[in-house]
């Protein structure tokens, strides 16, 4: 019996010190891989000789000159940002509200990176993978914004969500009804920085207090 004791609470020990370490590598793949990836998309832009605001999309530069960089840069983009959802699904609540939004990011990180797989020479597939990138990321940070009791995540996400799919969805619509010569692209960055901000502030929660975190598992609620 006290064989069976001391192994449950290794056992336990061990599996809280893994369950810490992901949501730390979580917290730490989430500060990174959002500032770097835009970091070199916004730098493959730059470099693109033939790129322009006012009429491309930034999925152009998979097939351009720059189109090693701009690939490269979703694929590990969407690596470090499924490892960010893995640490958060840690921390996140068991109901499946919160679950299910956090599985939509985790969804949405593989979309990202298959994006720099299937470019827009491959136009029915880059058309599914881009759509579910587009709108996974903000209806999963807005469940997980309902899932939460505190306040700061809850209004922070709810927010984040709506206005990721206001300049995805519906800004795009403005530009064309005021003839404004503007190219997708720029609605794609604006998600993109919005969906980026609340990642790099979840990840700071996630580094600031892993131990906390996951204590607060059951709770719906850490800071």
């Amino acid at each position: 019996m006290h064989k069976w004791i001391f192994g449950d609470l290794l056992n336990n020990n061990t599996k809280n010190t893994k369950n810490l370490q992901l949501i730390w590598l979580g917290g730490f793949c989430g500060f990174v891989g959002p500032i770097l990836t835009l970091i070199l998309i916004i730098t493959s832009t730059i470099l693109s000789p033939t790129f322009r605001w006012d009429t491309n999309t930034l999925s152009d530069l998979g097939v351009g000159d720059v189109s090693l960089l701009f690939n490269s840069s979703l694929i590990i983009g969407g690596i470090l940002n499924l490892l960010f959802t893995l640490g958060l699904y840690n921390i996140l609540s068991k109901e499946k509200l919160a679950k299910t939004g956090a599985t939509l990011i985790m969804l949405s990180s593989i979309s990202l990176s298959l994006i720099g797989i299937f470019t827009l020479s491959y136009k029915t597939m880059h058309t599914i993978v881009a759509l579910a990138e587009f709108i996974l990321p903000p209806i999963g940070i807005i469940l997980i914004g309902f899932s939460t009791k505190e306040k700061t995540i809850k209004k922070l996400s709810i927010t984040t969500g709506i206005t990721a799919l206001t300049a995805i969805l519906v800004l795009p619509i403005i530009l064309s009804a005021l003839k404004l010569t503007v190219g997708f692209a720029v609605p794609e960055l604006l998600e993109a920085l919005i969906v980026s901000t609340w990642i790099v502030f979840m990840a700071t929660k996630l580094l600031k207090n892993p131990t906390k975190s996951h204590q607060m598992d059951s709770t719906k609620d850490f800071s």
